[in-house]
């Protein structure tokens, strides 16, 4: 029987480049499905759950929320037929974080131009 090569959480976290508490936690919340254990008791991780993880992680930094990483964890193992589902998740956060960059952009606009105003006014001197 070939039995697919697994790693430790620890050898998981050194590859993701992320700390074992980190993956523990995706563990833990059940978002990387089928991590088994070792004789010793141990998390051990198969190439395919790293790779899911590291997806994962990515929506966490691009700030999709718990239930949304859940639910494109519980897509992603269901396979190639869910796509359009994952997609349309991916494509609902990006319009998000293309509004937020607009938002962010009009904020340093007005910074600048708050800025431009006092640098072009002489400075009052102190009585």
């Amino acid at each position: 029987m070939n039995q697919e090569p697994t790693f430790s959480l620890r050898e998981a976290s050194q590859q993701l480049h992320i700390e074992p508490s980190t993956l523990r936690y995706f563990c833990n919340k059940g978002l990387i499905p089928g991590v088994r254990r070792n004789k010793r008791g141990y998390r051990v991780l198969t190439q395919p759950q790293i790779d899911l993880a590291f997806i994962l992680l990515n929506m966490k930094q691009a700030g999709f929320t718990t239930a949304e990483i859940r639910q494109y964890s519980r897509l992603y193992c269901r396979g190639h037929a869910t796509i359009t589902e994952r997609t349309a998740l991916l494509t609902t956060r990006k319009r998000q974080l293309w509004q937020e960059i607009t938002e962010r952009q009009k904020a340093i606009d007005f910074i600048e131009r708050q800025e431009e105003l006092f640098q072009s006014r002489p400075t009052e001197d102190a009585e």
